[in-house]
């Protein structure tokens, strides 16, 4: 029995290694001029677009033997091989793919060492964009145009995809051109020290893609309306200091005279017992104004509130005998009243600013909602 066994152990080996001989002579064909020896490929690349053009960003790791990063696209029948020194470790290098024609591409990337080695190919994909593309570009809408006596602002509609920032081409009050950028994400810009009067050119500018290397941007364009001829005095810094009386939880109280919203509104007092005409209120304007004329909004809807005087003057006291009056008028019937000043009027002389309501057309109540001034 123990004859059979050792005969079968035997038999088995002899089995085993005519297996291996086997094994070898599938795989000798292939490895007769030795094993195949890859050069390090490309660890990242990316294709970023561009005008007619396109980025090509690649990275490598542990490849200082390698001598060139080799690019093919359009089937192989273009290429481009770039002469490189690479470190161990990462590197990285930055070419730019020029006179590519407006369209998408698909790239096959390799590297090739200082004893011809090849890498495997690695793929991406890339675009780039022209003149098919700019013709698609729109001008962003402009919603509106003001003058402040800090400069001329441009409000705008919302952006449209790809859009980057748009640029105003103005005229300063000395006669020099000048820039001003809206980001894509802001609806407002200011043009400081624009002329009066004068109008503006704008465009926008877009990128195809998030990262492209260029933007587009559309022709310059002249709006089809100059800036006012008179400036809106800004308000952000003024402070109404005192009102003869008010119901502050009827339209919101004094500060809702400069708030700029027209749903809020100062009213005078009727609780407990009406606060007879007339009535006033003070506003520190900060620095004294050259004032052109002045407009007064009454709560809309309602025609409580009759004539309006303006005054300015050097002292917040409501009661000071020095005022000057330097406008006053009556309402129709609308919401608005405008008050000239007239030229004569010197309105520098104080920084101070008094509001007197002194009748009403349906007493004692009275209220205002807005007040502006302008300049020139």
């Amino acid at each position: 029995m123990k004859r059979i066994y050792s005969l079968l152990a035997f038999i088995l080996c002899v089995s085993v290694l005519s297996s291996c001989d086997d094994f070898m002579d599938v795989h000798k064909e292939y490895i007769e001029d030795g094993e195949i020896i890859y050069a390090p490929k490309p660890d990242t690349i990316s294709f970023v677009a561009g005008k007619e053009r396109i980025l090509f960003h690649c990275r490598t790791y542990n490849a200082p033997n390698v001598k060139s990063v080799d690019i093919y696209w359009n089937d192989g029948l273009d290429s481009l091989i770039i002469p490189v020194s690479l470190g161990a470790g990462y590197d990285s290098l930055n070419v730019v793919l020029d006179n590519m024609p407006e369209k998408s591409y698909t790239f096959n990337v390799h590297t090739t060492d200082h004893f011809g080695h090849v890498s495997l190919s690695v793929t991406n994909f890339g675009s780039s964009y022209g003149s098919s593309y700019q013709s698609t570009l729109n001008d962003r809408r402009i919603k509106a145009i003001s003058l402040l006596d800090t400069g001329g602002v441009i409000d705008w509609y919302s952006s449209m995809e790809g859009l980057v920032r748009n640029e105003v081409r103005y005229t300063r009050k000395d006669g020099t051109e000048a820039l001003a950028c809206l980001p894509a994400g802001e609806y407002s810009v200011t043009c400081p020290d624009v002329q009066s009067g004068s109008t503006f050119e704008y465009r926008s500018l877009y990128i195809p893609e998030e990262e492209a290397i260029d933007t587009f941007a559309t022709a310059w364009k002249t709006y089809e309306d100059a800036f006012p001829l008179e400036y809106k005095f800004d308000r952000s810094n003024w402070t109404v200091l005192a009102v003869s009386d008010e119901t502050a939880s009827d339209g919101g109280g004094k500060d809702a005279i400069i708030d700029d919203k027209l749903d809020t509104w100062w009213h005078s007092n009727y609780t407990d017992e009406d606060t007879p005409l007339p009535h006033w209120a003070v506003i520190d304007m900060g620095s004294p104004k050259k004032m052109s004329k002045i407009e007064i909004y009454r709560r809309s809807g309602t025609t409580d509130t009759k004539s309006v005087e303006i005054y300015v003057g050097n002292s917040p006291d409501a009661d000071a005998t020095d005022w000057v009056q330097v406008a006053t008028g009556t309402f129709g019937d609308g919401d608005s009243l405008e008050l000239p000043v007239p030229a004569l009027i010197d309105t520098n002389q104080g920084r101070y600013m008094k509001i007197l309501l002194p009748d009403s057309n349906r007493e004692p109540f009275t209220n205002i909602a807005e007040v502006y001034i302008y300049g020139k």
